[in-house]
């Protein structure tokens, strides 16, 4: 070709568009190819205040370990535009993108956010799969079992304002228990006239109970005292719903034994009358019940049965308390008798107690309440309310290299009615239950992984002052672009 060829106008264009073709085509493949080298080959930094983008040392060593796939699944129900719950989905999207980076290929860990309002399909797949009451909760599946936390756990919450976010040791608990495929079971003591779990009887089955928890994986059996020597190794949680006759002393010294020295969990559901000989096993976790039935003259019943209805918590609640709170879900006991603290039990620094759910303000503890007829409040043989419902004991076994080891828990509810089957399906009776014993069975008191403070930025400014910060932010661009026209101009002439 002639080099007058080349000086032709024509041809310097169409070979000057024919290089910038080209350029585009090597820079595109460039673009995506470095990226898909990053995606696969990357290192991450995290350069936030104390390191709360990225999991603790411990959390990293179980997850590194893992021989089996984890999937997690945040179902989400509330509304996507309000402002708390952009919060609360940024929060676990952070934590969720943690467990995925450190997660290897013959284990990998996937989590999903889903938004129970707009992802109806997929939300009834995990319901399916996974069973009810799956909204605004966590749900980590491993091979063979899975495990539900509510949202509302994720969070410490001091006067209505979340301070911590406990995600990661509840996830990593949860990985760690759903990746041993190890069986939770729960044994229900019997012999002494307590309901059963395999009876549909309206007023002293817990048939409904029972499907709830084998629901969620947990193993039941039954537990005769009277032929036990000790509680089974295998127990992760002891349940007495509704005892009317007396324990045997052999008994009641299996069961202190068991709380006391193997760190057990029995929760104890309380019928009207004596205690059978369970008052000793709770003065030695500080709890006593007396033999009053609660009533309100605020007139907070359930018109039908006259059942009490309970809707006090304390300032701070418990974690067990907290989805009732937030979804305003009162619960709906038969005939209850207040639970409280033993003012006389000696100190204890590793005992802890806490009210779990307290009737009304207007409410007293009736002592003569068997008489029957019209009961009004006497100051000199009753107990005024509000009163503790339930009572959550829990015990410290002692601080070692800075882990915290945990000792034994007790509940001790002062009604039986609201779990068997014709109370268990009302109001928050059934997700009091389920989230008592889902908070006994946990073991993420066991990890050392401290709290991530939740910070809360809030900028208040005044429409004057907006506009000022705005213009200070444009002077920059504003003198690039002048700079860039200057430049432009120069070169014209």
């Amino acid at each position: 070709m002639s080099s007058e060829r080349f000086e032709d106008f024509k041809v310097i264009n169409r070979i000057r568009k024919a290089n910038l073709f080209v350029q585009i085509v090597l820079g595109v493949i460039l673009f995506f190819g470095l990226n898909f080298v990053a995606s696969r080959h990357y290192m991450k930094w995290d350069l936030s205040g104390n390191m709360k983008n990225s999991l603790s040392p411990e959390s990293a060593a179980y997850v590194k370990s893992l021989s089996a796939p984890v999937e997690i699944y945040a179902v989400v129900a509330r509304a996507a535009n309000d402002k708390d719950s952009r919060s609360i989905m940024q929060d676990l999207r952070s934590v969720f993108s943690q467990y995925e980076y450190l997660s290897t290929k013959n284990a990998p860990i996937t989590a999903t956010i889903v938004n129970a309002h707009i992802e109806n399909k997929k939300t009834e797949e995990l319901a399916s799969r996974f069973g009810g009451g799956i909204e605004d909760s966590v749900i980590i599946a491993g091979p063979k079992s899975y495990k539900k936390i509510p949202i509302t756990d994720f969070y410490e919450i001091d006067e209505g304002v979340r301070k911590g976010f406990n995600g990661e040791s509840l996830i990593t608990s949860a990985i760690l228990s759903v990746s041993t495929g190890k069986d939770i079971k729960i044994y229900f003591v019997k012999g002494h006239g307590e309901m059963s779990f395999k009876s549909a009887n309206m007023s002293r089955g817990m048939s409904e109970f029972a499907s709830a928890l084998t629901g969620r994986n947990y193993r039941l059996e039954e537990l005769d005292l009277s032929e036990a020597k000790k509680i089974p190794d295998d127990a992760s949680l002891v349940i007495i719903a509704g005892a009317r006759a007396a324990f045997l002393p052999r008994e009641i010294d299996v069961l202190r034994n068991y709380l006391l020295k193997s760190a057990g969990r029995l929760m104890v559901f309380l019928d009207m009358g004596p205690l059978n000989g369970l008052e000793d096993v709770m003065a030695d976790w500080g709890v006593m019940s007396d033999d009053l039935l609660v009533l309100d003259s605020g007139g907070d019943y359930e018109s039908a049965s006259g059942d009490l209805i309970a809707r006090g918590f304390p300032e701070k609640p418990h974690q067990i308390a907290r989805y009732l709170i937030e979804a305003n879900m009162p619960v709906q006991f038969g005939s209850a008798r207040p639970v409280r603290q033993d003012m006389g039990a000696p100190i204890d620094d590793t005992l802890k107690l806490d009210a779990l759910i307290l009737s009304g303000p207007q409410s007293w503890g009736e002592r003569s309440y068997i008489r029957g007829g019209e009961q009004r409040y006497d100051d000199d043989a009753d107990l005024a309310g509000p009163l503790p419902l339930a009572m959550v004991a829990t015990r410290t076994a002692g601080d070692d290299l800075g882990l915290r080891i945990p000792g034994g828990k007790l509940i001790v509810f002062g009604d039986e009615n609201f779990i068997a089957n014709k109370w268990f399906n009302r109001l928050g009776n059934s997700k009091l239950a389920l989230n008592s014993v889902n908070w006994m069975i946990d073991d993420n008191t066991t990890l050392n992984i401290a709290p991530r403070k939740v910070d809360l930025y809030v900028l208040t400014l005044a429409r004057d002052e907006i506009l000022g910060l705005g213009l200070r932010f444009m002077i920059l661009p504003a003198v690039v672009l002048l700079l860039c026209l200057v430049v432009f101009l120069r070169r014209r002439n």
